[in-house]
């Protein structure tokens, strides 16, 4: 009878154990959540600190973002932020962090324009071809145009389906990886003729001829010819300058 009544009062009292813990655990998560909704409605945005954006205004970030002064900042989920900047044809990568108790803290970077291409109208392209409405801003750009592409460019803010068009940016990324004056002196690459590709050069409209399967070679010999031998005086009598034959070099003068 006793061995009994010790089972049953060791019940009870688990019992009541489990019933204090239960009652304790939901204690504490009325209290954590009342803390957290009191945090919540404590931290509230009252900055938004915006770097890299050299193309797109402070304005243009916020739109994006569609963030407001006084929203609560624990709300705000930062790869959401992300997401919504990415959606612009202007940048390349984001991030964003939240730093307490005010601030959301936003870094772009922007795509570089390499080149302008004409599709639908102007546009610039980037160094991995992704295609770039021209902005609103009044900026200027020193970039070369990349002409002769026949062939649908595809989308604005994504990469071009021109064959053509990534022809020409792989060349033009390549002249700029060259330590030689020919990157300032490119106004267009034509890729209109099939057998060798054009270089039009500033000061009088000259144009360089390559060879779209060696152009990595010809653009060295050129770089040498421009480096050592040509008078920038005379560039404008020149009507083309041919680099595509091995051990040659020719060089045709315009007529009268």
């Amino acid at each position: 009878m006793k061995k009994k009544n010790k089972k049953s009062l060791k019940i009870t009292f688990i019992y009541l154990l489990l019933i204090a813990f239960l009652s304790l655990a939901a204690y504490s998560y009325k209290w954590i959540d009342d803390y957290l909704q009191e945090s919540l409605s404590t931290f509230k945005l009252v900055d938004i600190d915006i770097k890299g954006n050299k193309v797109l205004s402070r304005k243009d970030v916020l739109a994006l973002c569609g963030l407001e002064p006084g929203q609560e900042l624990l709300t705000i989920k930062p790869v959401d932020v992300v997401k919504k900047l990415r959606r612009s044809p202007y940048i390349k990568a984001a991030g964003a962090v939240r730093s307490l108790p005010s601030t959301l803290r936003i870094v772009i970077k922007e795509r570089q324009p390499i080149a302008f291409i004409y599709g639908r109208g102007l546009n610039l392209i980037d160094d991995e071809g992704y295609l770039i409405p021209v902005p609103r801003m009044n900026r200027r750009w020193n970039l070369p145009f990349i002409t002769g592409v026949n062939e649908p460019l595809g989308t604005l803010g994504e990469k071009t389906i021109s064959r053509k068009a990534l022809k020409g940016v792989e060349i033009l990324s390549y002249v700029k990886l060259m330590s030689s004056s020919i990157n300032e002196a490119i106004a267009e690459i034509n890729l209109k003729n099939s057998r060798y590709l054009r270089l039009l050069l500033i000061k009088g409209g000259a144009e360089a001829r390559l060879d779209y399967n060696n152009y990595q070679e010809n653009l060295y010999i050129l770089s040498q010819y421009f480096e050592k031998y040509l008078d920038w005086n005379r560039l404008a009598v020149l009507k083309y300058i041919d680099v595509r034959f091995k051990n040659q070099l020719i060089i045709k003068e315009k007529q009268g």
